[in-house]
């Protein structure tokens, strides 16, 4: 594969004016890690830069907040009040002024405990913002039935700007299908789509889009068994929130956003190989993937 031959994109990137400044270009929220999976959180926020985000923020727990900071100059980071035994989420903690920001990525590396659960709670509840939960975010919303409320609750149930990005093991807690049945896990995941209004990223191979639209399915044309690899899916939570902040459609971002981090992949997969491919490697090659897709939507049709 060569950046000429590249599969279709399935949506233009957002295009920057040429008086574009950072804060016009996607301010984004990231939220999430804990002692001993600082990297998840801070992967995502640099994928977010990575695609285009003119500002990110990383909220954190306090305990790792210096970690996180050194991971990348370009990342802003915010601490929030910490469980000093074990480095996750205090159940004091409070989220910062969401006006702040255009998308909100939340999820990665951030544990389950009390504190992640009122987090999450307040982010499907308070909040239109567009926003992706991923990882440990979706092991919240399984483990206490989240999206169970009243179906006539507009606050828990109308989620038209949410994503949900489950790997099968996600998805069988969301659902209760098992992750070996594939077939079944994605009708159970436009179940979900409709009755909720949201987008479901089911991440595999290949990953499949659903949205809310009876058969809104759409199969990802990019990627690899190579990206099986620990931190592959906090990159990926990067990339969309960066696409919802710079103002896409939700959907939209969920399929563009799936596309270049499977190309990404594609690239890390032709230089290093499947086998020894590793998460910086799909950060280091967003560049690539994105300059791709940028020509292969501007080349005129044969």
């Amino acid at each position: 594969m060569s950046e000429q031959t590249v599969p279709p994109c399935p949506a233009s990137l957002p295009q920057r004016r040429s008086d574009a400044h950072k804060g016009s270009c996607g301010r984004v929220l990231l939220i999430g890690g804990s002692r001993g999976m600082a990297g998840s959180i801070s992967l995502s926020a640099v994928a977010a830069l990575r695609s285009g985000s003119g500002l990110v923020s990383a909220a954190v727990p306090d305990a790792i907040l210096e970690t996180v900071a050194g991971f990348h100059p370009g990342v802003m980071t915010i601490p929030l009040a910490d469980n000093q035994t074990t480095g996750t989420f205090a159940a004091t903690a409070q989220l910062p002024d969401l006006s702040a920001y255009d998308a909100i990525g939340i999820g990665p590396g951030m544990q389950t405990g009390t504190g992640s659960v009122k987090l999450i709670t307040a982010i499907l509840s308070q909040t239109q913002l567009p926003r992706v939960i991923d990882a440990d975010g979706l092991n919240v919303i399984a483990a206490q039935n989240l999206l169970a409320a009243d179906p006539q609750d507009a606050t828990v149930n109308q989620q038209r700007t949410l994503i949900l990005t489950p790997h099968p093991g996600e998805l069988a807690r969301l659902t209760g299908i098992p992750a070996t049945d594939r077939a079944a896990q994605i009708d159970a995941a436009q179940r979900l789509a409709t009755q909720h209004g949201l987008t479901v990223v089911v991440k595999g191979g290949p990953t499949v889009i659903v949205t809310p639209q009876q058969a809104g399915r759409s199969t990802n044309p990019t990627g690899n068994p190579g990206m099986a690899t620990a931190g592959s899916g906090d990159v990926l939570t990067g990339v969309i929130t960066s696409l919802l902040g710079q103002g896409m459609p939700t959907e939209a971002a969920a399929k563009l956003g799936v596309y270049l981090h499977g190309l990404a992949g594609d690239f890390a997969a032709r230089k290093h190989g499947q086998a020894s491919m590793i998460c910086t490697d799909l950060l280091d090659s967003l560049s690539q993937s994105i300059q791709a897709s940028e020509s292969a939507t501007s080349s005129p049709s044969p």
